[in-house]
């Protein structure tokens, strides 16, 4: 499993988590946002992209700012 993957799925996870238990507004943002970052690591240039260099940088801070925003709504 590559990291972009790893951050995708922890993404996703909090996102349902926060969803069912905490907020439901919250909570789909997160899930939103692991959703497209799983949809793309199926596309190979894409998936390259975010593997290295500022893509990565960029899905790493989206994906931080989804599960805080789901913690703190």
């Amino acid at each position: 499993m590559t990291n972009i993957r790893l951050i995708a799925y922890t993404s996703l996870a909090v996102g349902l988590i926060n969803w069912r238990y905490i907020d439901f507004n919250a909570g789909g943002f997160a899930i939103i946002v692991g959703a497209l970052l799983l949809l793309a690591t199926l596309s190979k240039p894409i998936n390259l992209k975010l593997q290295k260099g500022p893509g990565f940088i960029i899905a790493l801070a989206i994906s931080a700012i989804a599960i805080i925003y789901s913690f703190l709504a």
